[in-house]
């Protein structure tokens, strides 16, 4: 079983071609469908709830270890990240991966699912040489 990472997204279509690339590496637990959601569910698996509230059924829904990560998709902006990591400050500290709009990508649809996983694939590689896994604050990939 891959590491456990919470997936920020939009549309549970995009989503699970994104947790499906994803694997065996990392293992989505949990797939956030908006700000206002991950403003709650994120702190409560933080937390450690085993069965913390979700809007969508994606995810395994695996909470016996804590995520080491929160992937987000290019349909959260800076407000939005905003809310979810300060109802999640001081809970557990992890890094927040957002993704850079100004690097070139395939358009929406499964390749573009696919090219973004093989940078945050490539950031979370760098992240965990460099010891900076236990930092909360963003980093763009």
């Amino acid at each position: 079983m891959g590491e456990p990472v919470i997936l920020c997204g939009k549309t549970e279509q995009i989503g699970q071609g994104v947790i499906a690339t994803l694997k065996p590496e990392f293992d989505v637990i949990h797939f956030v469908m908006t700000p206002e959601g991950g403003k709650v569910e994120i702190p409560a698996i933080l937390e450690g709830e085993q069965s913390p509230p979700s809007d969508s059924t994606l995810g395994s829904k695996d909470y016996s270890k804590p995520p080491i990560a929160v992937l987000m998709g290019a349909g959260y902006d800076d407000a939005g990240t905003e809310v979810m990591m300060k109802a999640s400050e001081g809970l557990r500290p992890i890094p927040w991966l957002r993704p850079d709009m100004s690097k070139p990508a395939p358009p929406l649809g499964p390749e573009y699912g696919k090219a973004l996983v093989v940078r945050i694939k490539e950031l979370l590689a760098q992240l965990k040489e460099e010891g900076k896994m236990d930092e909360q604050k963003v980093h763009w990939y």
